[in-house]
């Protein structure tokens, strides 16, 4: 009777030790960000989408589908990751600041980061320039290359940088250490101010907005818009922030830029309401059946770009991260196959190539085809 009882007081104690250890670590590691005040949630709860202590999506969302099984996210997918680190092709920022006429420029960056020159405004989108997306080093959610498209460090003025929401692959606080002494200005969903305040970001230099609600910066207008997702840093902070998706409009061209969503009528009404857009950022990989509500498919990818009213399409979400249980080129190769049947213009470029607007004709070069040669051997 008496060694079963030890062994339960042990098996507590042990249990008991992880618990404090892990709530110390969350609350000491920098990476996790901070929590909404309780002064904020009380403002937060005068918002139409913001319910019972949490954000609420417009549709009902759920997180997790029966669709997939737990078991099969821990099984051996085939060409999950590059055969070989992807080079991408590296980005002269001197010219990418010349302001080309007047006219939009941009480069991806990889998964969903993006540099923007609208009218000689130098806009980053979700710069996740770390090399995991996680809170701490994790081999799988490891960068596929080791290099990004420019130095941090040889950027000297970033005048605006966007988010849509707080999870590690789009909110990285090793990149904010590195660019937030460079930025003029961060615009993001209510409750991720926290994270960069904690952060050492200066309260001046963030402002932060509710769906439907909008910032006019230098000419360009940036209008905060719903997805259909979900966010939080931590085991006990879920949807304490909101996500969202982004229209960025001006006399130079119009980007509609999705962030992390799933599917769903919130896209055809910001297509009348907001567009046509010139080029639509669309989410398009790091989606299985199980996360159907959250993420978006390929064809639905292309769904989403007609009902916007968009022009091109790039696919992002995809390229830098493994997060799902899908083949690395799925989605580029899925897009690629289906948009011309479907009537939808794309651009597939590789990371670090610049987009310019006033092309009118974009070559679809198959890139990751190289960067997958081993695997195919």
């Amino acid at each position: 009777f008496y060694q079963p009882m030890r062994i339960f007081k042990i098996i507590g104690l042990v249990l008991f030790a992880l618990s404090v250890f892990t709530a110390l670590f969350i609350n000491l590691s920098p990476q996790f960000g901070s929590n909404p005040s309780f002064a904020q949630k009380r403002f937060y709860s005068t918002l139409d989408n913001y319910v019972d202590g949490e954000f609420k999506n417009h549709e009902p969302t759920k997180l997790f589908t029966e669709e997939m099984s737990m078991g099969n996210f821990f099984k051996d997918h085939p060409n999950l990751v590059p055969a070989k680190d992807i080079t991408p092709i590296e980005l002269d920022l001197e010219s990418f600041k010349s302001q080309a006429n007047g006219k939009l420029k941009l480069s991806w960056l990889g998964h969903s980061a993006f540099i923007l020159n609208l009218g000689g405004n130098i806009i980053l989108l979700d710069p996740m320039l770390g090399q995991y997306a996680a809170p701490v080093p994790m081999p799988s959610l490891k960068r596929y290359s080791s290099k990004i498209a420019f130095s941090v460090e040889d950027i000297d003025n970033i005048d605006i940088v966007v988010f849509s929401h707080d999870h590690y692959d789009h909110l990285d606080y090793s990149t904010i250490k590195k660019i937030k002494g460079k930025v003029g200005l961060f615009i993001v969903p209510h409750g991720v101010g926290n994270h960069l305040r904690a952060w050492g970001v200066p309260e001046q230099s963030i402002v932060e907005l509710n769906w439907e609600d909008s910032k006019e910066v230098n000419g360009v207008e940036f209008v905060c818009l719903p997805a259909r997702h979900f966010s939080g840093r931590g085991p006990l902070n879920r949807n304490s922030t909101l996500w969202s998706s982004w229209a960025i409009k001006s006399k130079h061209g119009k980007i509609y830029f999705s962030g992390d969503s799933g599917y769903g009528k919130h896209l055809k009404k910001i297509g009348d309401e907001h567009g046509p857009f010139d080029i639509s950022l669309i989410d398009c990989g790091q989606y299985n059946k199980a996360w159907k509500y959250s993420h978006m498919f390929p064809e639905q990818s292309i769904i989403a770009t007609k009902d916007l009213k968009g022009d091109y399409l790039i696919p992002i979400h995809w390229g830098a991260f493994t997060l799902s249980t899908h083949a690395w080129t799925e989605p580029p190769e899925t897009v690629f196959d289906k948009a011309s049947s479907m009537g939808q213009k794309i651009i597939l470029p590789q990371i670090g190539q610049v987009i310019l607007m006033e092309q009118t004709n974009y070559k679809i070069k198959k890139w990751w085809i190289e960067f997958n040669e081993a695997s195919l051997e």
